[in-house]
């Protein structure tokens, strides 16, 4: 795998692109997984994940709301970092939703990390 990827290009040995938005895998092994997450004119998950350990977010670019079920909605502008709680119920999307730059951001987590789905 080549380690220089360029985040901002998009770059990424896996990527997958959803109605909720484009994630790259840039590197998984048994003890760290970090990606990238582009939110560009995505619609809303009405799905709340759940992640079984905590999970570290970096803005890189753009705006992201973050909605945490049962606390504050926390707002994350370029440069700010945020530690989604383990078994917290979230879901993040670019905002404003009528923003024409899109929302890029790193997340990283223990590579032996499960997610689950509720309902929204």
């Amino acid at each position: 795998m080549d380690l220089a990827l360029s985040v901002i290009g998009r770059e990424a040995p896996e990527m997958v692109e959803t109605p909720f938005g484009a994630v790259g895998t840039l590197y998984a092994s048994s003890d760290l997984k970090a990606w990238w997450i582009w939110k560009d004119k995505e619609d809303v998950d009405p799905a709340w994940k759940v992640n079984s350990h905590d999970d570290f977010l970096y803005v890189v670019r753009g705006e992201l709301k973050l909605e945490l079920r049962g606390k504050a909605t926390v707002m994350l502008q370029e440069g700010d970092a945020f530690v989604i709680p383990a078994g917290a119920p979230f879901r993040g999307y670019r905002w404003p939703r009528t923003a024409s730059e899109p929302c890029l951001f790193l997340a990283v987590s223990p590579g032996d990390q499960t997610t689950t789905e509720q309902p929204g």
